[in-house]
């Protein structure tokens, strides 16, 4: 072999070695990145949870590490692929099998969007699994807070969902890139969710929440004060209800489908909330004044279709809900139509301290071709207010008392 030769082969030969090891190298890199965030973000939540809001994002040392990650992510340059379509288009990845990844496929006129797309096939998955999960027991929320409450029951859902898959997205990352270009330009992305690091963080956020939910009914248990007893026990179901998120995820990121079971059921609590709601929660109705009888056996009607009881002893009510109804006739519009002018005052006050922590002050006017067919009108609107009005002042004073 003649000199050339011989450096011509040496030079061949060093540069094969230089492209393997970078290879190594770059697949170790994205294997520690891999890791890294999933610590970040694990170390995130173990710091949420003794506490510490956002600390990650005020200690300097983490929020380096995660700008480096942040920027590894989006400077290390993804190769866009060409050429022959790549089989996870439309079937399982080999790089990324079924048993250790999640994985979603977007696509799009520009990588940007192939790459939102894919991440967001992603947390579809985890979206309308956790609304499945849940929505038995937002029913029940609904049917203990009417009227006003429903709208923050809903938001509080959107809050669960939020909630309980931001750290587990947060995993997720862009594994491959595609560019057809013909017919079309089109791209596709591949996003992929590691399914073992997932389940440990799921993991140790349920068994977080287990404990919570024991420490909320052990205290619920020892309060004597049942206004503070019906708020720890909504706290435990909240609590229960985002465990359950939790859950629906863990079910996702394990291969096997299967859960972790807790030792403290739904109904356990749920029945807790009812009996007291039923039983010991009582509530004397005092009605004064024009069909005072008929409003009475009403409120109580409506009141208990809240999930509230009525006591004919007033000693042992907690609350007191007393007011005065007034119908009277008044000259309006024509001889052929009689109108009533109705108006009704009710205080609610917790006889334990004698706080007034809710009031009704309606008025108004109904008409009909007769003063009686224009009264019953009228009883019917006052009804309809004063169980929407107590029901709804009853359930924000309770479910606003501070737990211990």
């Amino acid at each position: 072999m003649n000199g050339f030769a011989k450096q011509l082969y040496l030079t061949v030969l060093f540069t094969v070695l230089v492209l393997i090891v970078e290879g190594c190298s770059s697949s170790q890199r994205t294997q520690e990145d891999i890791r890294a965030r999933a610590s970040i973000a694990f170390d995130e939540l173990k710091a949420e949870e003794a506490g510490e809001k956002n600390t990650s994002y005020f200690n300097e040392d983490k929020q380096r590490r995660y700008s480096d990650l942040v920027e590894v992510e989006k400077n290390k340059s993804l190769h866009v692929k060409q050429g022959k379509r790549p089989g996870w288009i439309n079937k399982e990845s080999e790089l990324y099998p079924f048993s250790m990844y999640l994985t979603g496929v977007g696509y799009g006129s520009d990588r940007q969007s192939a790459e939102n797309n894919a991440r967001s096939e992603i947390a579809k998955i985890f979206y309308s699994n956790i609304y499945s999960s849940i929505s038995t027991f937002q029913k029940y929320l609904q049917t203990t807070s009417e009227s006003k409450e429903k709208v923050t029951e809903r938001f509080d859902v959107e809050k669960i969902n939020r909630v309980s898959t931001q750290k587990v997205l947060s995993g997720v990352r862009i594994a491959q890139v595609f560019n057809q270009t013909k017919p079309d330009n089109v791209f596709y992305a591949l996003a992929v969710l590691e399914r073992k690091q997932s389940a440990m963080i799921l993991k140790y956020k349920i068994q977080e929440l287990d404990i919570e939910i024991r420490r909320l009914i052990h205290n619920a248990e020892k309060e004597e004060d049942k206004l503070l007893k019906i708020k720890i026990l909504k706290e435990a179901i909240q609590q229960y209800i985002l465990r359950e998120a939790y859950d629906a995820e863990f079910r996702i990121v394990n291969k096997y489908g299967k859960g972790l079971s807790s030792d403290t059921g739904f109904n356990e609590i749920k029945n807790r909330l009812t009996a007291i709601l039923h039983r010991d929660f009582l509530i004397f109705l005092s009605v004064k004044g024009d069909r005072a009888a008929e409003i009475h056996e009403s409120l109580t009607e409506g009141l208990n279709r809240q999930g509230f009881s009525i006591s004919e002893n007033f000693n042992r009510a907690r609350v007191l809900a007393r007011g005065n109804v007034e119908i009277r006739p008044i000259e309006f519009g024509t001889q052929d139509w009689k109108y009533v002018r109705w108006r009704v005052y009710f205080d609610l006050i917790d006889q334990k301290g004698g706080v007034i922590f809710g009031s009704v002050s309606k008025t108004g006017r109904e008409g009909h071709i007769s003063l009686s067919l224009a009264e019953d009108r009228a009883v019917l609107k006052v009804k309809k207010i004063l169980t929407s009005n107590i029901s709804d002042d009853m359930t924000k004073y309770i479910f606003s008392q501070k737990v211990k």
